[in-house]
């Protein structure tokens, strides 16, 4: 049964109507917005309105009076403060936006790049070392957490102990991006979670302020040296709120990709080849324009949500335009737009040459990832350690699959690799390029 049929089929029953929806996303979303694109691009439901047409979704992330994010509030604000991703073209965006993206500095990001290989080098070492046979290693805690881990601790300078930062970063990032359908717990936690990071950070600051201007390299020094000018105009409380916006964005997002991307290469034989003969050619801008092309095939996640701040007819002067009401939850399907060819022409195949500009892993515009330059240096980099590895394969079984454990984010993933080199290992024999995305 197509989508659309299932869809329709339960027109007198809201929560099994939400229920097909979410099932779908969960085991074809491809297939689902493909259907939608060519059949109904604009999909109302009883508890959000579906937009899959890339022309649709440009225009509205690009418009974020009118598509706000204000219902970011109520899981943001209790957990981090007032907190400027939840109020896009306001004054606190304006000006913390502005001053976080000059404390992320870009000539820093070779140093989050080899942050990112060290911690990636090391937990493979380990994992060497503690095999007598075929090495294997789970890489969602030993690189794709450990990595972003690394970049919030070292690099940003938000040094809390390890196990309490995995706990915030998750239990934030689920209640404030992936919690749908919407969940009380998973929001009690995530507030639970953001009263204990403030917590932390309120000595850790206090005493950095005490210690006056240490010229320190990392984000936070920055901000804390910078915050103490009174034309800095940034009280300690938007000091606070913007330390832990470095944590919320980074962790459990930067792991989603690391894994996500590995099990594509691992499924495309071609693909790998195709990068590993970039990175051996020295050519690292274009290993990681294959990591993200490869990542287009299963992102992070293929839905933003918007409110729509008044009535407005969406996809106006086309033949699907669709009345909307002021309130109305849209689902601005960023996946689905990366698969339609207005944007991403021949979107089935894999081609690492399409424009970076073209994707949307980071969103795009006003909203766009405040670290995503770090992201896009750090990502990649874990991958190329990963896939570096001599006869790279999956584990055997179930532990070679991506495991959710029944949550938001992975859990597992095994691989092996041996301990030889052979040459066969370093390049695998290309396949078709044509691929069908996965869920």
């Amino acid at each position: 049964m197509t989508f659309l049929a299932e869809f329709d089929a339960t027109a007198d029953s809201p929560p099994a109507e939400v229920g097909v929806v979410i099932r779908w996303l969960r085991s074809d979303w491809s297939g689902m917005y493909a259907e939608l694109r060519a059949n109904r691009p604009i999909l109302p439901t009883s508890a959000f309105t579906m937009i899959t047409r890339a022309t649709d979704v440009l225009a509205i992330l690009g418009q974020p009076s009118l598509y706000s994010v204000r219902a970011n509030r109520r899981s943001m604000d209790p957990s981090v403060g007032p907190f400027m991703l939840a109020r896009d073209e306001t004054h606190i965006n304006w000006q913390e936006k502005g001053l976080m993206q000059a404390l992320l500095r870009w000539e820093d990001l070779p140093c989050a790049r080899a942050l990112a290989g060290e911690v990636s080098r090391a937990a493979i070492a380990r994992a060497s070392e503690a095999s007598v046979a075929t090495p294997s290693l789970d890489i969602v805690p030993a690189i794709a957490r450990a990595v972003p881990l690394a970049i919030v601790q070292r690099f940003f300078g938000f040094d809390a102990p390890a196990e309490a930062m995995l706990r915030w970063s998750f239990a934030t990032q689920h209640g404030m991006f992936r919690n749908a359908p919407f969940d009380g717990d998973v929001l009690t936690r995530c507030h639970e979670a953001g009263a204990e990071m403030r917590a932390w950070l309120d000595p850790f600051l206090a005493g950095k302020r005490a210690a006056g201007s240490s010229g320190g390299d990392d984000t936070v020094s920055r901000l804390i040296e910078i915050s103490s000018l009174p034309a800095a105009g940034l009280s300690a409380d938007r000091v606070l709120s913007n330390v832990c916006g470095l944590l919320v964005g980074a962790i459990e997002t930067s792991s989603q990709a690391i894994v996500q991307i590995v099990d594509q290469f691992l499924a495309h034989d071609d693909w790998r080849a195709a990068a590993l003969a970039a990175d051996a050619a020295g050519d690292l801008a274009g290993f990681d324009a294959h990591v993200f092309e490869a990542l287009r095939f299963n992102p992070i996640t293929t839905i933003q949500f918007r409110h729509l701040e008044q009535d407005r007819v969406l996809g106006e002067g086309t033949a699907y335009a669709t009345p909307a009401k002021a309130g109305t939850v849209l689902a601005v399907c960023t996946g689905s737009a990366m698969f339609d060819p207005a944007l991403m022409p021949d979107p089935e195949r894999f081609d690492a040459t399409r424009p970076a500009n073209s994707y949307l892993h980071f969103g795009v515009g006003h909203h766009e990832c405040l670290g995503g330059h770090v992201a896009r240096v750090s990502i990649p980099e874990a991958v190329r350690q990963i896939l570096r590895l001599p006869g790279l394969a999956r584990a055997a079984g179930g532990a070679g699959l991506i495991d959710f454990a029944g949550g938001p984010f992975p859990e597992h993933l095994t691989v092996t690799w041996s301990r030889e080199d052979p040459a066969a290992d370093a390049a695998p024999a290309a396949r078709s390029r044509t691929a069908e995305p996965t869920a």
